[in-house]
């Protein structure tokens, strides 16, 4: 278990509303467009975007209102995106344009399902035809939240703990970020060339070892695509891992961001909060297909080819960014139904944007689950034609 504890300062109350404005899950019309059930959303709005109080129930229903917001509007993009990436996906391997629309989570599902469909087919012919084999690599996809935004998050909750106090711990996993000093573990740079240390990403040439993912995870006597892991010394340009002097500038976690010491809403609604906001490298998969390949089988494997750096790249790195949300979601969603009893103290605005916001986080994380759904499908589907032989 690695800490950090960041300087930070409260956000001044005057900038509530602001914040609340933005809380998309809250404006009229999103709940129909992020869970496919209508309605509800237009029950609140402007009520939801003022200022409930200073005290510390008061706070704790502003953060969660904020924190629903958030992790509706990124449950919507991902499924947005997840439907553009199954849509390139299908164009890529001739599927009718009919086939390929559809609108909220079924819609979602109903198109990636026929594009995984024939994409297995299309796999299966062109083994049948010919004898080749595939191998998958990647460029694992990277997904990081902000340690300090944690924080900040985690100061406007509880009114009454001291900023300055907060210790954000990293569990499962280990900081990282720049160091201005002397980095004490490894040094990784972003590198598309040769590499001397521990080549991250993809390999053109031979790799000493692979990760689960096809990617490369040891020593790449080529061209390494990603990054370049090598043991610091003293200084780092890149990206420092493992240890740093002095605070780490703009550090973030690995594994999962936790306070030392915040009640259970303030932290579930941290934690969605900072998971919506999450930058995520997508990476880069590619497919190699070689050996006795038919002529005539020929353009069916462009297709599938094509199909996977349209399509298929994109999918596996959304994979990773809705498995987040839907971790970081299950806590909001399983507090969010006693939200308007707790509201009940703030007053009857407070109620009714709480009750607005339950709404939303379910609805929200239907259409996550949907989305977890079909990501994990296709990613299946992916390796089961790269084991295939």
């Amino acid at each position: 278990m690695r800490s950090h504890r960041p300087l930070l300062a409260l956000v001044a109350l005057l900038a509530i509303p602001t914040l609340l404005t933005g809380c998309g899950a809250l404006r009229p019309g999103r709940r129909g467009s992020a869970g496919g059930g209508g309605g509800g959303g237009g029950a609140v709005g402007g009520q939801c975007r003022g200022d409930f109080g200073t005290n510390n129930a008061a706070q704790k229903i502003e953060a969660f209102l904020i924190a629903a917001g958030d992790f509706s509007d990124a449950a919507i993009s991902v499924q947005n995106d997840l439907l553009a990436a199954c849509q390139r996906m299908g164009r890529a391997l001739g599927v009718a344009e009919a086939d390929l629309a559809g609108d909220g989570p079924e819609g979602v599902r109903a198109v990636c399902t026929t594009v995984n469909e024939r994409f297995r087919a299309e796999m299966q012919a062109i083994r049948g035809a010919s004898r080749v084999q595939v191998t998958i690599e990647s460029r694992p996809p990277h997904c990081e939240v902000s340690m300090d935004a944690y924080a900040s998050c985690a100061a406007e909750c509880e009114a009454r703990v001291d900023p300055g106090s907060i210790e954000i711990q990293c569990e499962g996993g280990e900081i990282r970020g720049r160091c201005n000093a002397q980095c004490t573990g490894s040094c990784a740079v972003d590198v598309q060339g040769e590499c001397t240390g521990t080549c991250d990403g993809i390999c053109d040439g031979r790799c000493s070892q692979t990760g689960p993912d096809g990617s490369c995870a040891g020593r790449c006597e080529g061209t390494c695509q990603g990054q370049c892991v090598a043991r610091a010394q003293a200084s780092c340009q890149g990206e420092c891992r493992g240890g740093c002097s002095i605070e780490y500038e703009e550090p973030y976690c690995t594994g999962q961001v936790r306070p030392a010491s915040v009640s259970a809403r303030c932290r579930a609604s941290c934690e969605a909060r900072v998971e919506a906001h999450a930058r995520c490298d997508p990476g880069e998969t590619r497919m190699n297909v070689s050996g006795g390949i038919d002529p005539a089988m020929q353009p069916r494997v462009d297709a599938v080819q094509n199909a996977v750096r349209e399509g298929l790249s994109a999918i596996l790195a959304l994979r990773t960014r809705v498995e987040r949300l839907q971790r970081s979601g299950r806590e909001i969603a399983r507090l969010a139904p006693d939200l308007p009893n707790a509201a009940a103290t703030v007053g009857i605005g407070a109620v009714a944007c709480a009750t607005a916001a339950a709404g939303a986080v379910a609805d929200s994380m239907a259409s996550v689950s949907v989305s977890v759904e079909v990501s994990v499908s296709i990613s299946a589907s992916a390796s089961a034609s790269a084991s295939a032989r």
